[in-house]
């Protein structure tokens, strides 16, 4: 062989161990790897055990605490409530002040609790229809017995939500109403109404079209024609770090005489409205007080 031919299959050979080298390391880093995966095998395997439970114990965990924090915390708050000092003596006194001569109170204190605090719980709007809705229902119920000897009378028993069937002073002490208020809301409900009425704040129509400035110049004017001018000695009481101190004044006010009451006031007031032909709006005997 020549000598060009033996650089050549040297130049040749010399890449394949070359590209022969990457095979070692390689098969090298395989087996390293293969052992370290064998080495670490249990301690992925526990991670990996460790790991799916703490997904699951989480998720389920905080389901259950998310459940037991609902069905505890109602419960709890309403248990808070129900130990109340206050509760607990309003129930005292109904039990002790039952007039009915069956005591249909007695032994429902834990009724009477949860009863109560359901109320108190309630606005007054909210309160007033639970009565009267109540009350509706109550007067269409079977045990109603009519009496026509003096006029259309109607009876029934009462009932009160958890508690059940009690007398008419205790129904009328548990909502905190008079039997006035039962003889009113019956008689809204006889007429077809078994809803409360409307307020929204709104202002009395009649009281708010009535002229002020015109009546507490009448007013004045009345009273210095038949009024008395006395001078009158004023007291008047501060607090100023910690010590009272009074303060004395003398101020003279008109005095009308002792005979005059609110009726009689109204009674000339309208005489003069009559008297003149004033063209106002007169104020109800309710409103001029």
């Amino acid at each position: 062989m020549s000598k060009f031919n033996q650089v050549y299959q040297r130049r040749r050979s010399r890449p394949e161990k070359l590209a022969a080298l990457p095979d070692i390391p390689q098969s090298v880093h395989n087996v390293d790897a293969e052992n370290e995966e064998a080495a670490s095998g249990i301690s992925d395997c526990s991670l990996d055990s460790d790991w799916v439970p703490e997904a699951d114990d989480g998720s389920s965990g905080g389901e259950i605490a998310d459940s037991s924090e609902n069905e505890v915390g109602d419960p709890g708050d309403t248990s808070i409530i129900l130990i109340g000092e206050e509760l607990r003596d309003q129930v005292s006194r109904l039990i002790r002040e039952d007039k009915c001569e069956q005591k249909c109170l007695e032994g429902k204190a834990k009724e009477l609790e949860q009863l109560l605090c359901s109320l108190s719980q309630m606005a007054n709007g909210e309160k007033k229809q639970n009565i009267i809705t109540t009350l509706a229902v109550l007067m269409q119920t079977d045990t109603v017995l009519r009496h026509r000897d003096h006029g259309l009378r109607q009876q029934f028993h009462y009932y009160l939500p958890i508690v059940g069937r009690v007398c008419r002073w205790a129904w009328c002490a548990c909502y905190g109403v008079s039997t006035a208020t039962v003889t009113r809301y019956k008689t809204r409900i006889k007429d077809g109404i078994f809803s409360i009425k409307p307020h929204g704040n709104r202002l009395n129509q009649h009281a708010s079209a009535v002229d002020l400035r015109w009546l507490v110049s009448w007013f004045e004017e009345f009273a210095r024609s038949v009024g008395d001018v006395v001078p009158v000695r004023v007291r008047k009481q501060k607090t100023e770090d910690g010590v009272v101190k009074l303060y004395y004044s003398d101020a003279e006010y008109t005095l009308l005489p002792p005979y005059f009451t609110w009726d009689q006031l109204y009674q000339e007031m309208h005489n003069y409205v009559e008297q003149i032909r004033l063209r106002v709006r007169e104020p109800s005997p309710s409103t001029f007080r």
